[in-house]
């Protein structure tokens, strides 16, 4: 049994499926399934059931989860202990953001990351709330910015600032007035997948007034959303600080009201992988510049 074949059996626990953990780890499925075989063998234990959409813990599979997270974890803070000794501010630094808060904070977050932390290796990292949520569960992320995550028992979740959100729509429309939800959810709407916050969070509020959306397209990209929207392919709803943003093609933003929605801008990080001095400095850093971008 190797520390491989634990982080292995964990991502793929985490993930649900051997494709989507071979994917978040960047390990190829054939290596991640034989490492996986290989601590069963060991183990004298099947420790997951397959199934046409992935995989499951056996009751074993179960009560191994929580022996090799913890192993993992003692590990990990065993390397951190050696490594913040030598120098603390060195390493590697990996940070999330959705779209839409990376357009706001990394041009100014980046260089002032570099010009604090020199000696580390630093990666900013763009993707939906959800894919972040997924990475920093399985530890690829150090932490990340995401709109209002779900609560796990495996994260710690902090709130940030809060945004209104607003509906885009083609530059000949008046941004000056605001919409009623139940007018905005009859429009034909492009949203991300449903597994993205902003899809069930309108979902939900829409349910509450007895109204369905409109559906029209799914696309998990800020860019290319915003790109058909200004073309006149349709609309969708998008937190109101992107309106700053000049790379932008021109829309109109209509604040969405009765009810408003809102979007909780939260940093959550792993409570099984402890933060090293640099992770701590960073997230410091992280924060008062989206304090200062989002006032």
């Amino acid at each position: 049994m190797d520390i491989c074949q634990l982080r292995s059996f964990v991502a793929v626990a985490e993930a649900g499926s051997y494709i989507k953990a071979a994917d978040l780890l960047n390990t190829p499925q054939p290596t991640l399934s034989r490492q996986v075989r290989t601590l069963e063998v060991e183990l004298r234990a099947c420790l997951f059931h397959r199934h046409g959409r992935g995989v499951r813990l056996t009751d074993k599979g179960s009560n191994f989860l929580e022996y090799a997270r913890s192993v993992l974890h003692t590990v990990d803070a065993a390397i951190l202990s050696v490594r913040d000794s030598e120098s603390v501010f060195t390493g590697q630094l990996v940070i999330g953001l959705t779209p839409s808060i990376g357009r706001i904070l990394i041009p100014s977050l980046m260089p002032l990351l570099k010009s604090q932390f020199p000696l580390a290796s630093i990666r900013l990292t763009e993707g939906l709330s959800g894919a972040l949520y997924e990475k920093v569960l399985l530890g690829q992320l150090d932490f990340a910015l995401v709109l209002s995550p779900a609560s796990s028992p495996h994260l710690s979740i902090e709130p940030l600032a809060t945004e209104q959100l607003y509906l885009i729509g083609p530059p000949t429309e008046n941004s000056s007035d605001d919409i009623l939800l139940k007018d905005a959810v009859n429009l034909p709407l492009i949203l991300p997948h449903s597994n993205q916050w902003t899809r069930p969070a309108i979902e939900t509020a829409a349910a509450k007034l007895g109204l369905n959306l409109r559906i029209e397209l799914e696309i998990d990209s800020t860019a290319s959303t915003t790109e058909i929207v200004s073309s006149g392919g349709g609309y969708s709803i998008m937190p109101g600080s992107l309106q700053q943003l000049k790379s932008y093609p021109a829309l109109s933003w209509r604040k969405i009201v009765n009810p408003s929605l809102e979007a909780t801008i939260s940093m959550i990080s792993s409570t099984r992988q402890p933060r090293s001095k640099l992770v701590q400095a960073a997230a410091d850093i992280v924060k008062d510049t989206l304090n200062k971008m989002i006032q």
